[in-house]
């Protein structure tokens, strides 16, 4: 696991886990462990759907559209999927 800032400079690094484990959980261990990570005050972390939603993380809405090779030329429907857009975005930088 690796949480970098917006200027994509790594804040945490946490390896060592099988592939076929759970994000929730290593982001859990991640979190518990001695020099684990910290979620600067009043910061939060843009985190795909696997992490579920917690203070300091942002998943986007589960069941929502929003890789950008799913929309083509099709409109945006909702504010979900507007914001799933985005966040997918600056996820994939």
């Amino acid at each position: 696991m690796a949480a970098v800032d917006f200027d994509l400079g790594f804040t945490y690094v946490l390896a060592g886990w099988e592939g076929s484990a759970h994000d929730a959980t290593v982001l859990a261990h991640a979190l518990t462990r001695e020099r684990g990570l910290q979620v600067p005050h009043g910061k939060f972390y843009l985190v795909d759907a696997g992490y579920g939603a917690k203070p300091g993380f942002l998943p986007p809405f589960r069941g929502v559209w929003y890789h950008l090779n799913e929309w083509g030329n099709n409109p945006v429907q909702n504010d979900m999927e507007l914001f799933n857009l985005r966040h997918s975005s600056l996820r994939a930088r």
